[in-house]
């Protein structure tokens, strides 16, 4: 019975992992804004049914088409602090260049972009984690649109845009968005320094020599 139970089960994530695959080769080989169910159960070998035992729509093959390509190409997740955020986004780009056709399609459609959403909210809940030791402290406004803008900036869409509409290729744009969060992250140091100072020099902060 164990035996039975343990190839069914094998059995059911090898079909799965070629659901996925046929989810990324579609968006790979021809980019389109909309993936039918029918033409991926087709392209998996299985029945259109059998597809929705497994997924019970198009969101959740997307999702989980997304989550398994991020993790076989072995994107970075977690971003340790301020000091990391450059080079966590340089190596996200990199092995995303691996695919440049497919990470276009995962940035430049809709059936993309919500392959790549549930990904990318975990990246970004990590790049602002590793912000706050230099947002914390900060005029709100001025932390909350320096975290909107970097985040924004560590995303494949950044430097596809960037490529896309200039002379740069793929390597000089991540390099050149890389810079900009370079110096953004550097403003914000330097507006720590100031933010520090007026925290240290608040009444009560130090104690008084009248008697």
């Amino acid at each position: 019975m164990g035996d039975r139970g343990g190839l069914r089960e094998r059995q059911a994530d090898r079909v799965r992992v070629e659901v996925l695959d046929a989810v990324i080769a579609q968006l790979e080989d021809r980019p389109i804004d909309d993936i039918a169910m029918a033409d991926i159960a087709a392209a998996a070998g299985i029945s259109l049914r059998t597809l929705y035992r497994y997924f019970p729509d198009r969101a959740a093959l997307l999702h989980a088409a997304g989550d398994q390509l991020y993790g076989s190409l072995g994107v970075p997740y977690a971003i340790a602090g301020p000091d990391d955020v450059v080079a966590s986004f340089l190596e996200a780009a990199r092995r995303l260049s691996e695919r440049p056709a497919l990470t276009r399609a995962l940035v430049q459609t809709t059936a993309g972009r919500v392959a790549r959403s549930s990904v990318r909210r975990q990246r970004v809940d990590s790049i602002r984690t590793a912000l706050k030791p230099l947002t914390d402290g900060l005029d709100a406004d001025i932390a909350r649109r320096a975290t909107a803008v970097i985040t924004h900036l560590c995303s494949a869409a950044s430097w596809v845009s960037v490529s896309d509409d200039s002379a740069l290729d793929d390597a000089d744009a991540q390099e050149a968005v890389a810079w900009a969060i370079d110096t953004l992250i550097s403003a914000l140091r330097s507006l720590q320094k100031p933010a520090r100072r007026r925290r240290a020099t608040r009444p009560g902060t130090h104690s008084s020599s009248r008697p």
